[in-house]
Order: C-alpha cells, then structure tokens, then sequence
C-alpha cells in the first residue's frame, strides 16, 4: 500500500481550492463604472472608485473584475462608454451620473442585455422613457418628484395650523419645486398663505422680507441656493421678522459667507446624511482614513448589492436584472427594494434639520418642538 506524506496531501487540497477559486472569480459577476475620468465632475467619480474598490477589497472573489469607462456627460460619450461595457463584457454598469449620458447609454446596454444602475440621475423623464421603451434602467437615486413629495408632507404635518409662504428662485428647478409643493398641498386641503419669488444672488433681499412680513408669515419654503436662504435670513434678522425656514435638497451644500440658522429643516438626499444603517460602511471608510460623504455612500450601498446578486446568481444562471427585482437588499442607505420597472421603493429623500451648523436627521422629539412653536 503507498502513503502520500500528509504535507503532500495539503498542499494538492490547497491548489485545488486556489483553482477552484479562480475559476470562480473568472466566472462571477462583472462589474462597469462608468463614471467622470476628468472634469468637473471628477471627485464623485473617485468617490465611485473608491467605494467599489473598498468594498471589493473587503469581499475578495466576489465580483470577477470591476471595469472602469468614461462618462463625460454627454450623449456622444454615453454611446461610447455603453459600447466600451458591451465590448468589455461587462453583466451590469454602475455610474453614469449625467441624464444626457445615462439616456443615451441605455438603448445600447439594453441591446447588449447589460442591466444599468445610476447613482445620481434623478429626472423623472429617464424611468417613464425606460419603462416605455423596456431599456434595463435601475436607480438608486431618489426620484425628483419625491423631493417634492416629502417636503409637501412635512409642511403639512408640521405647518398646517401656521402662516407659511412658498418662495422661489426663478430657476426651473426651484419653480417646478415649489409647484409641485403646492399642488400636493393643494390636493389635501391646504393653501399657502403667500407664494412669491425673489432675486437670487442679491446681498440683501430688504423688499422680500417687506413682502413676507405685510403677508403676515411666520414659516418659509425656500425653492433655491442655501446661499440665498442665509440672505434672506439674515435680512429677517435685520429686519426683525420672525421666521422659520425649510428648503430642498440644494441646501446640502458648503456654507457661503453666511451660514443657516440653526433649526432650517431640510429635505436632503438620503446619502447625504447617512444613518445608523451605513455605521459599516462608516468604519470601513474611516479604516481607510476617509470620510462617508458625497457619493461614497451611494456607492458603497451599490457594491453591497451587486455583491449580494454575485453571490446569489450561481454564476450566470440568472441574470442580475432578475436577481435585483427579486428581493430586498441590507445596505448602507438602509433597506434597498427595487420595483418591477427598476425604481427604489423605499424613500431616497429624508427630512433633516440644522443643529450647530449641521444637518442631521430629523426626529420625533424635533417634530414635537416643531409643531409646539409659537406661530
């Protein structure tokens, strides 16, 4: 009878799970980002990088290979970066953070069967043309009509018993905003006591606030800038009128020469204040000696997504279109669901308020105080 040595035996049961492993890996899931090389736009690219590359890192053979294109924001280059991903061979691309790009990739990539899954393009018009024409379109990105929505809910449930204005800046965003506000509001019985807009990019805002006091107001959505809501508060302050002020989402952005007073309430981006749900991926990008920020975050939340899809398609069995319809996903931005035409289910916009010159989410005991406010 012969003995193979015990170190032999070892050693061949070691190469067969390193083989074993390779193959699984050039078997798995492949993964794009396409995502702002250069430009403008340069930093949310890295954050994508970064994010997919950390995550990776920390789940070693999972994802086959992450292959990186180009998303210059333009039509043109959303044709070439979907054609790059068909050629690369990619199962799904993550990124394309421009609509022009992200509209013009998508019939390409749908031709292809490769799935596409954009962190940051929020237009409405993206998701009907997808469902209308059947192109593989996912989102994690909120819808733009859900800012509005959330932010009609809470001046209902916080404003209604007060005298509120809705203002806006002029742009189409902050007019299509504060419209949409009112509509909403509108529908469920309750009007705004005074609807106007302003000048943006003024120091002072003296004929506003004259405005705002003869309507009588004590509350104020602001439809524009963080830097023109510090102008105007600043002007309320000057002009002693006393005022409460919420705003969207624009308002996730550095402070200018004038801070917000504390207690502004905010309807931001979920990414952008992450809560106790993203604590892993806090630690994991602390580890690193980075911070979770920008779209870091949304990012991250994409990997662990498409990680789990990795480890659930049996290698190519079922597509990661089908596997992402398929269930609810545990993620840094908090439980992910996708519906039947590739838009989040849950809420991607939350309610914050400003404490100490920070944004942070918005809780019982604020609404409490809120609503309990002299008028």
């Amino acid at each position: 009878m012969t003995y193979r040595r015990p170190w032999l035996r070892i050693a061949s049961l070691i190469l067969m799970l390193l083989a074993a492993a390779a193959h699984a890996r050039a078997d798995g899931l492949r993964v794009g980002l396409v995502i702002p090389q250069s430009g403008q736009f340069a930093l949310l690219g890295d954050h994508v990088r970064e994010a997919f590359a950390l995550w990776d890192r920390n789940n070693p053979q999972v994802f086959a290979d992450i292959v990186e294109g180009d998303d210059g924001c333009t039509a043109e280059t959303g044709v070439d970066a979907a054609a790059a991903m068909s050629e690369a061979g990619v199962d799904i691309v993550v990124g394309f953070l421009c609509t022009e790009s992200l509209a013009a990739a998508l019939p390409v990539l749908t031709r292809e069967g490769i799935p596409a899954l954009t962190l940051t393009v929020r237009a409405d018009i993206v998701a009907e043309e997808a469902e209308r024409l059947g192109w593989r379109f996912f989102r994690l990105a909120p819808r733009a009509g859900e800012e509005a929505e959330i932010a009609a809910d809470a001046i209902f449930r916080l404003w209604a018993d007060k005298p509120f204005a809705l203002i806006e800046d002029g742009a189409i965003s902050g007019r299509e905003l504060v419209e949409a506000i009112r509509a909403i509001l509108e529908a469920r019985g309750l009007t705004p006591t005074f609807v106007d807009n302003y000048r943006p990019g003024q120091d002072t805002q003296p004929s506003l606030l004259r405005r705002l006091r003869a309507a009588g107001v004590s509350r104020v959505f602001v439809g524009g800038e963080r830097s023109d809501l510090a102008v105007i508060a600043k002007e309320a302050e000057f002009q002693d009128v006393a005022l409460r002020f919420m705003g969207g989402d624009t308002l996730h952005a550095p402070d200018g020469e004038l801070p917000l007073p504390d207690g502004t309430i905010a309807v931001l981006a979920q990414g952008a204040i992450p809560g106790p749900e993203a604590e892993a991926a806090r630690a994991a990008f602390a580890a690193e000696g980075l911070v979770l920020e920008g779209l870091r975050a949304p990012a991250y939340a994409a990997a662990e997504i498409l990680g789990t899809v990795a480890r659930r398609s049996d290698y190519g069995e079922t597509r990661p279109g089908e596997l992402l319809r398929s269930q609810t996903f545990e993620t840094a931005l908090g439980p992910v669901t996708f519906s039947a035409d590739g838009e989040r289910i849950e809420p991607g916009f939350v309610l914050a308020i400003l404490e100490d010159g920070e944004f942070r989410r918005f809780g019982i005991e604020d609404a409490a105080r809120v609503t309990g406010e002299d008028p």
